[in-house]
């Protein structure tokens, strides 16, 4: 019993080590284990961090990120009440992150930051998966209610589940599908926090915290042989008019100062079935820039044929 255990545990974190890796979270510190420094802490005498990840974001000057990583994956399916397991996990990492500044390996880990920031925020990411479940099972809005322990101190702490780890997955499959010439990057949305000039930057390699568990992707692929790019937009949500609308109102303004081919894609785009509203979402627009859009579905199946050409 404790061999197949480890071999959940360690499934589980190779899982995520390689999710990390696409998404742009490389060189982690892994397997940190460290002494317990609070005696409230439900008497546990050491705590542990299967990651550890640091970045200086490009969405708010200054700021150095800590990214506190616990993953959770069991062979089972999710509870169907899942409250009290999620409370367990969050508390198990709340606690984790609290000792984990005081101890030698945080010393250790964050001397070697070199980067130029002001302040840093402690941040937690829990990958709460499932394996028996479906990739597309939605855990995160059954414990949206769930009521959790405010005495922690932390500045966030963001949940990942099946359905937001395959949608990033897919999301990011997808984009490198579409020609494997082209260099993937991630957008940094102006967010009137990141305005200083000399450090600004419009996209990059890795993902931002905040977009962990997004529900619209924004990449950007660039063809370095002439520099011509790509916006691609992944909803996570099916097909829906209003939201399409909202897209290209997006990708209008992420695009406001570089012409770019857009591609925006959902799980269950079907030609045949939404081509029409495509074209009524269009109309909304002016067509010197929508002539620029093509709407695709991000999965892989044979309805996919029926898409426009990608490349």
């Amino acid at each position: 019993m404790g061999e197949k255990s480890k071999f959940i545990g360690e499934t589980g974190e190779k899982t995520v080590e390689n999710f990390l890796n696409l998404v742009g979270w490389n060189d982690t510190s892994k397997g940190i284990e460290f002494p317990c420094f609070d005696d409230l802490h439900n008497k546990e005498r050491t705590h542990g961090l299967d990651f550890f990840f640091k970045y200086v974001s490009p969405l708010v000057d200054g700021v150095l990120k800590k990214i506190n990583i616990s993953v959770k994956f069991t062979d089972n399916a999710y509870p169907s009440s899942p409250n009290s397991k999620f409370r367990d996990h969050f508390i198990d990492l709340a606690e984790s992150m609290e000792c984990f500044r005081y101890s030698e390996n945080y010393a250790e880990i964050t001397k070697s930051i070199s980067e130029q920031y002001q302040t840093s925020e402690n941040i937690g990411v829990l990958f709460w998966l499932s394996n028996e479940n479906s990739v597309h099972e939605d855990i995160i809005t059954k414990v949206a209610n769930a009521t959790l322990p405010s005495t922690y101190s932390f500045d966030s702490i963001y949940l990942v589940d099946n359905r937001k780890l395959e949608f990033i997955f897919s999301s990011i499959t997808f984009a490198k599908s579409i020609n494997t010439n082209y260099n993937l990057s991630f957008f940094y949305q102006d967010t009137g926090k990141n305005i200083n000039p000399t450090i600004k930057k419009n996209f990059g390699t890795i993902l931002p915290v905040e977009f962990i568990n997004t529900s619209v992707l924004p990449m950007r692929l660039e063809n370095p042989s002439d520099n011509s790019t790509k916006l691609i937009l992944t909803c996570i949500n099916n097909f829906d008019i209003e939201d399409l609308k909202r897209l290209i109102s997006l990708s209008q303004e992420l695009t406001n100062s570089w012409s770019s081919d857009i591609l925006i894609a959902f799980p269950d785009y079907n030609v045949t079935r939404n081509s029409k509203e495509v074209e009524i979402a269009k109309s909304s627009f002016e067509s010197s820039f929508t002539k620029n859009i093509s709407v695709v579905s991000f999965y892989p199946n044979s309805k996919s044929l029926q898409d426009e050409t990608r490349t």
